[in-house]
């Protein structure tokens, strides 16, 4: 049996997690603090007191950081995870690995990405109980 749709929505997601997570990362860990108060500050005037303060820049490149972790370990899973499931020969060992990815992409957004999330684990329940 073919597991071509498990590989192929495994990869979209991935490329989902790389483009808006590694996006954010690569902006805001590649931003000093004039470009940042210049930026990022209006945006989120009103809502949030002690943005503009080196503190809040602090806080914005600490979450870049566990972006680009996430986006990082996404792609270790997700390559595992279509190397297990290449030719059916490991599924359940792909489906840990899928599972793992979206556990990983949920809290390493810190649940901001939930629906990013939920791609892995179709992928993991395809993984699983898909018939062979």
């Amino acid at each position: 049996m073919s597991r071509k749709p498990e590989k192929v929505i495994a990869i979209i997601g991935a490329c989902l997690v790389l483009l808006f997570l590694g996006g954010f990362a690569l902006t805001v860990l590649n931003m000093d603090i004039e470009k940042y108060r210049e930026v990022i500050v209006p945006i989120f005037e009103g809502n949030f007191s002690d943005l503009a303060s080196e503190e809040g820049f602090q806080n914005m490149r600490t979450l870049g950081a566990w972006f680009s972790a996430t986006a990082f370990i996404t792609l270790v899973f997700v390559a595992l995870g279509n190397l297990f499931i290449s030719n059916n020969r490991y599924p359940y060992r792909a489906a840990i690995c899928f599972g793992l990815t979206g556990i990983a992409v949920l809290f390493g957004s810190q649940l901001i990405a939930y629906p990013l999330a939920f791609i892995f684990f179709v992928v993991t329940a395809m993984s699983l109980f898909r018939k062979k």
